[in-house]
């Protein structure tokens, strides 16, 4: 892993990694908050690397300074569960370099009030050293694996769980640097696809909705292009600008109709506005539209209750309370409102036609 000023959370991710790691290497940027004395008090060799605002020269010099066959690699703000350090030891101990070069697992990155991921992307998260497979990009690196011999293995799920304090302690940086890139000529797909997403975030959604279709004039991954549509859209819907957003929204479904985000970001749309009816087809879809793609981003409550609850809301609205009533039941399962979701369908039982007058 590579670090700087990680102290609260670097012992725990090390004491996690050590279930089923020989070596520990950190990488450390510069830190002078004790991170170095707690990562070799967990038993990690520590290796100072020089900043240069490039995160993928970094991730290979921590990759030069491991010797072990296998390597994995975390951030210090990563959690490894206790059943995916059971799978990470069981799948390790067979690993053989005539099978596979890289093993692909989900990241859940962000999560609800229950703990449940809302964000999860594919990761290749173990490498075979020999493969001289290496880091590329400055900012939100990866590992080109395009060449090499891969293998999904769902079991080894990574969690990342950066607080508060971290994220602020991180505050601009990436669009410091993705800003510096650009300015400097960059017009590669990947870097101006993460500038949109930093300005989106920074809440600048003018600036993010024309950098997203400076993004869409390129050629890229499906799935980038499919999440660019998205972004662009709920940033135009920010804006006011409703008719772009939905176009924009409609494009993406027509990329991919088989999975349900884009479906759930156009229903929004005329959801905001109050128009129930318009958004009851876009949510009805979004809950039968659940096949999970094989690469990119996911957002796990569109393939849960999120659906089921925004058509809830939506045929209540419209009158249409019995099938309002059914839609919420389905919602309960998972969802961080329900007992919001629990008032709404009392609500709906209550304006039910009776059964009739009694014998």
């Amino acid at each position: 892993m590579i670090v700087k000023d990680e102290a609260a959370s670097i012992a725990d991710v090390l004491a996690d990694a050590s279930a089923f790691c020989d070596e520990l290497v950190v990488a450390d940027t510069g830190s002078t908050d004790g991170t170095q004395e707690l990562a070799r008090a967990a038993g990690a060799r520590v290796v100072d690397v020089p900043w240069t605002d490039d995160f993928a020269a970094a991730r290979n010099a921590s990759l030069d300074a491991c010797t072990g066959e296998w390597i994995v690699w975390l951030d210090a703000d990563d959690r490894v569960p206790p059943a995916s350090q059971e799978a990470f030891t069981r799948v390790l101990a067979v690993l053989a370099d005539d099978d596979v070069d890289v093993l692909v697992s989900p990241y859940h990155c962000a999560f609800d009030d229950h703990g449940a991921p809302t964000f999860t992307t594919l990761r290749e998260r173990v490498l075979r050293r020999d493969a001289g497979l290496r880091w590329g990009g400055a900012i939100h690196e990866v590992v080109d694996i395009t060449s090499a011999r891969t293998r999904d293995e769902p079991e080894l799920v990574v969690e990342h769980r950066r607080t508060e304090a971290q994220a602020a302690q991180d505050e601009g940086r990436n669009l410091r640097i993705l800003e510096k890139l650009y300015a400097d000529g960059d017009r590669s797909p990947r870097t101006l696809y993460y500038r949109a997403n930093e300005l989106r975030d920074s809440a600048r959604h003018e600036e993010a909705a024309a950098a997203y279709t400076e993004v869409l004039a390129l050629d890229q991954p499906a799935w980038e292009r499919y999440f660019a549509l998205m972004s662009r859209a709920e940033c135009l819907q920010t804006l006011g600008r409703h008719a772009e957003a939905e176009a924009s929204a409609v494009l993406a479904v027509l990329l991919d109709p088989t999975r349900p985000e884009a479906w759930m970001v156009a229903g929004m749309i005329p959801y905001e506005r109050g128009d129930w009816a318009r958004a009851v087809p876009f949510f009805s879809a979004a809950s039968v539209a659940q096949a999970r793609p094989s690469g990119g981003f996911v957002r796990g409550r569109d393939y849960a209750w999120a659906p089921w609850d925004y058509l809830s809301v939506c045929l209540g609205n419209s009158g249409r309370h019995e099938e309002a009533l059914a839609a919420g039941v389905r919602s309960l399962r998972g969802n961080p409102q329900a007992d919001r979701v629990r008032e709404n369908i009392g609500w709906f039982v209550s304006q039910l036609p009776s059964s009739g007058a009694a014998d």
